[in-house]
This record gives C-alpha cells, structure tokens and sequence, in this order.
C-alpha cells in the first residue's frame, strides 16, 4: 500500500492512492494514476513541475464555492482539465456566511443542520444529502484515470477520505486496507504541519474545532460511514449506494479495467 506523502511543495497531504492488494489478493491497485490532496492554493513553480512530471491531466476540486474563492488552485501553467465539483453543493461554505437565522432556514427547509460542524455531523451530511456529488465524482474519476488525476478538498481527508474510499472499494481493495489508507491523514496532518493546515482553514472561512477539523481521521469513523452504507444497501453496499444515486453503471467496470493490475505473486 502506498501511505507515503509525495513532497509537492506547498501541500501537506498528497499522495498516491495506489498500491493496495484486493482483497481476493489476485491485482493490485495500480500507482502512479489516481491522487489525493490537501488543497493546491500554495504551489510553487517546481510544485507543478513535479505535478506535471506526474502525469496528472485532471484536477477535480470538491471544495465549496467559499473556500475556492478565497484559497483558489494554482495551477497556472498547467495543462490540466480542472474540474469545480463541490461536494457539498456550495451550501456548507456559500460565498458569503450564512447567519443563524438562515442556518436555522436551510435546516427547517432541507433537514441540514449546517450549524453543527463536527467530523460525525459532517459525514452524516455528506452521505445523507450528497449522494449524487459524491456519484459524480467517482464517474469523474473513472473516465479521468488513465490519463492521471488528482481530487482533492482543503485538508484532503474528509471529502477527499471519502471518495477515496469508496474507488478503493469498487476497485474490491478489502475493508482493513481502506480504513489504513484514510487514518495515514492524521500523520501527514500532524506535527509541523499542524500551524499551517489550520490557517489555510481558517483562510477558508472555515471554523469550529479547527485542530480536531483539519487534521482528525479516525479510522472508527470511516469504518461506521461504511458499515452504515452496507446496512442498508447490502454486500455492494458502496455500489449500490453509487447507483441509487446517479453513478454510471460502467464507472465500477471502468475503474477495475484501468487500476488494476495482476498481483505480483513471487
């Protein structure tokens, strides 16, 4: 499994989703073609030479419109297919704050109570309300991967976490594996890089628990997203959740045809 973070000046948490063996042990994920990011608003120009020498021709975005506007991606330079695709919809970061009263409105109107910002809230959100996003982005992923692509949120582990997770399912990497790959975030985010990921939050207008927010991952947490899916939905609980929500019913082929690889078995 690849848990180590690819130095790209200027991120925190960039790495290689590749790597992971399935659980039938017969291929293996293969690396150098899907990643996952921090936020890419502070690149330096050998930042994208490296991110160019990658292969990477598309940059998918799941940040809302707020955090975009204020830390937007560099990549001048770069010929990338960069993609906007908020994950939450533009609701849980707008461009402009919502106050209590239209917190307490969306709430009444939407059943998201958008004041609640902790990780278990923020999971529930996301699963219960931004399916089709999170459909989407898989099916994004599937038609961009042979060409090299990278997603990515502000701390790169909570939507960006997700998203992984659920290709890593399709891909049939087994349940331990994925729980491993997602924790990795909280040393990526640790330590010296702790100051820093938190102000690009804060920057980002986002608030709360910024140290818990910014750099938290634990593996409870994915695992209970996961078993919750595969409660309702059954053995293909992600699958299945994917397709009620819009994915490409080629997508889970797509990305087993072009990310895996035979098992080295010597």
């Amino acid at each position: 499994m690849s848990l180590d973070r690819i130095d790209i000046e200027g991120t925190f948490n960039f790495r290689d989703i590749g790597g992971s063996p399935t659980s039938a042990g017969e291929s293996t994920v293969e690396v150098g073609k899907v990643y996952r990011s921090d936020g890419l608003a502070q690149l330096t120009d050998k930042a994208r030479a490296d991110i160019r020498a990658l292969g990477i021709r598309t940059v998918i975005d799941l940040r809302d419109i707020g955090e975009r506007s204020k830390l937007p991606d560099a990549l001048d330079g770069l010929d990338v297919n960069h993609i906007e695709l908020p994950i939450f919809d533009d609701r849980f970061f707008p461009a402009k704050q919502l106050s209590i009263e239209e917190m307490k409105r969306v709430a009444e109107e939407t059943g998201m109570d958008l004041s609640d910002r902790s990780l278990s809230r923020i999971y529930d959100l996301m699963i219960d309300h931004f399916g089709p996003r999170l459909a989407k982005a898989v099916d994004i992923i599937a038609d961009s991967c042979e060409g090299g692509v990278i997603f990515h949120c502000s701390a790169g582990k909570d939507r960006t976490g997700v998203i992984a997770a659920f290709v890593l399912t399709l891909l049939g990497v087994g349940r331990h594996e994925i729980l491993d790959e997602y924790s990795i975030t909280s040393r990526h985010l640790s330590g010296g890089f702790l100051e820093n990921i938190v102000k690009n939050f804060a920057d980002a207008g986002i608030s709360g628990n910024l140290a818990e927010t910014a750099t938290a991952a634990p593996p409870e947490l994915m695992a209970k997203v996961l078993d919750s899916i595969d409660a309702k939905y059954g053995d293909n609980g992600v699958e299945d959740y994917l397709l009620e929500h819009g994915m490409d019913p080629m997508s889970p082929a797509t990305l087993r045809r072009l990310l895996l690889a035979p098992a080295d078995l010597d």
